[in-house]
Order: C-alpha cells, then structure tokens, then sequence
C-alpha cells in the first residue's frame, strides 16, 4: 500500500496486471470454476472467445487490486474517476439522484457488486455525499477469513469514509442509520451465509440474499445501482448508474419481484462489461 501510494500509475497496473495473471496460471480451481461461470453466462459465445474474456478478466483483476491499493491516491488526482451522464431527458447526475432520494428520508441502499474497481468506487460515492453535505455513508461489508487482511482491507474503508457494517452483525445497526437517512452500499452479487433465495442471474437461478429487499419493502428504502468500471483509453474510472429501483413498485411481500429487478440492474452493468466482472466465484449452484 506504501508503494502504490508512490510508484507511477502504470507501472503499478502493468506489475499488479502481471501477479493476476500468474494466480491464473497457478490457481486451477479459481481458472475452471471462472471457466464454468463463462459458459453457463455466455452459452452462445465459442470456446476460445470465453478463454480470451478469462484472461481479460485476470488482467482487469490485476488493475482492480492496484487501484484498490491506490484508491486515496486516485481520488485525489483531477480526472482519475469521471461520471457518464445518461443522456435524454432523464440525464441526472449520481449526485442528483442521490440527494433526491435521500430528500425522501427514508435512507437509500447503492447497489452495486464486484465489477469494476468496487473499492475506487465506493471512495468516490463517500466523498460525493461528503461534497453536498450528505451521509452518514456506510457499507455492508463480509468477513475475510485471514484477520489481519480483513482489518486492513476494512481500516480502509472506513479512512475512505465509509461505517463499516459486518454482514454478519445483524440488521440492527443498518436498520438505526436507514431511519437516520443514511446511504448504505450492498454489493449483491455473491452468495454469501446469510439467508438467499434463488433469484434469476444471467437467466439462471442463483442465491441472493434477501436481506436488502426485506428492508427496502418494510420500511419504503429506495434502490439506486450504481458501478465503476474502468476505462483504459482514459485511464480512469467511469461511474455509470441506473433509475432508482423503488419498493412502491412491488407487493410488501414480492422480494422475488424486488431482487429480480436488482440483479437485472447489475447483469446490464457485467454484460457491459464483462471482462470487469470477479468471475473467479460459485455465482450459481453446482451443476446437477
């Protein structure tokens, strides 16, 4: 971390790129469960295509992990993460939708998953909603099973403005801050211990935790995705988003409905982009 705060931005991408590329070489169970993961998303693109996505994705891997080494740093360089703005006549801004959903009062959970440089991109939402005098921020974070990495990786969020609210603590303390009108970051787009439901993902039933949509329907918390994904020609991360998903569309009890919606929000963001997708997971459940 001390030296992506020095080394020339290049370089740390090109030696960060270089690492993920071994780990593909030597980790062969993460190689073919990403491998299976490719074909099961994409059951109509050929073979050597979904090996080339592999490694696209193994490189953008290994710029993920230099910006997230390196996220203070980029925050505070001019131009290192831009927004594109929808065009037509709905064209607000991130910051936009942000205070009018939160003007609600009732809190807003950002959705959004691994894809792009999810650590850059929660820094810069911290500090949008700092900039118009918004927040608390906050994020529902996992449990990294090696402590001291978990402490680190979790320090760091909370220096780049973020509460940090283990998955694993309960819904009391989330449930305090929506109803203090805070902004709490979700990434949904991974199984996890907690309770899920089949939801469909690229067309295929996988687990989704219901706990977000259980809040959003109880207490009318509305929805806005939100992804940062990175642009090599620009060199900077672009922050892209999608109308706000809100729980007054649904039936109090729909959460199938309600994470439906979700997880097709973050599908268009991976079908993008999919070499920026983490596909290195069990996403679905195993082949029967």
């Amino acid at each position: 971390m001390k030296l992506a705060a020095v080394v020339p931005l290049a370089w740390g991408r090109g030696l960060c790129r270089g690492l993920a590329h071994l780990a593909l070489r030597w980790r062969g169970r993460e190689r073919r469960l990403a491998t299976a993961n490719l074909a099961r998303a994409f059951p109509d693109m050929v073979a050597n295509d979904r090996q080339l996505l592999l490694r696209e994705a193994a490189d953008h891997m290994g710029c993920n992990l230099f910006h997230t080494l390196a996220a203070p740093r980029m925050l505070a360089t001019p131009g290192a993460v831009i927004e594109d703005i929808p065009t037509g006549a709905d064209n607000s801004t991130i910051a936009e939708r942000l205070i009018e959903l939160g003007a609600e009062g009732r809190g807003v959970f950002v959705l959004t998953g691994h894809i792009g440089c999810w650590e850059l991109a929660g820094g810069w939402i911290a500090q949008t909603l700092h900039t118009h005098g918004l927040g608390p921020a906050a994020a529902i974070t996992g449990t990294i099973h090696n402590p001291p990495v978990d402490r680190l990786i979790q320090d760091r969020r909370r220096s780049l403005g973020f509460q940090v609210l283990p998955r694993a603590g309960g819904a009391g303390p989330l449930i305090r801050l929506l109803r203090e009108g805070s902004f709490v970051a979700v990434l949904q787009d991974q199984r996890t211990s907690v309770r899920n439901m089949d939801v469909p993902f690229f067309g295929i039933p996988a687990p989704t935790p219901t706990g977000m949509a259980a809040l959003a329907l109880r207490y009318g918390v509305p929805v806005l995705p939100v992804a940062g994904v990175w642009n090599r020609q620009k060199k900077a991360l672009v922050m892209h988003h999608l109308p706000p998903i809100r729980p007054e569309d649904f039936a109090p009890d729909d959460q199938l409905g309600f994470l439906t919606q979700c997880n097709d929000a973050l599908e268009k963001f991976i079908r993008r982009n999919p070499e920026q997708w983490v596909w290195f997971h069990r996403r679905w459940n195993p082949e029967p």
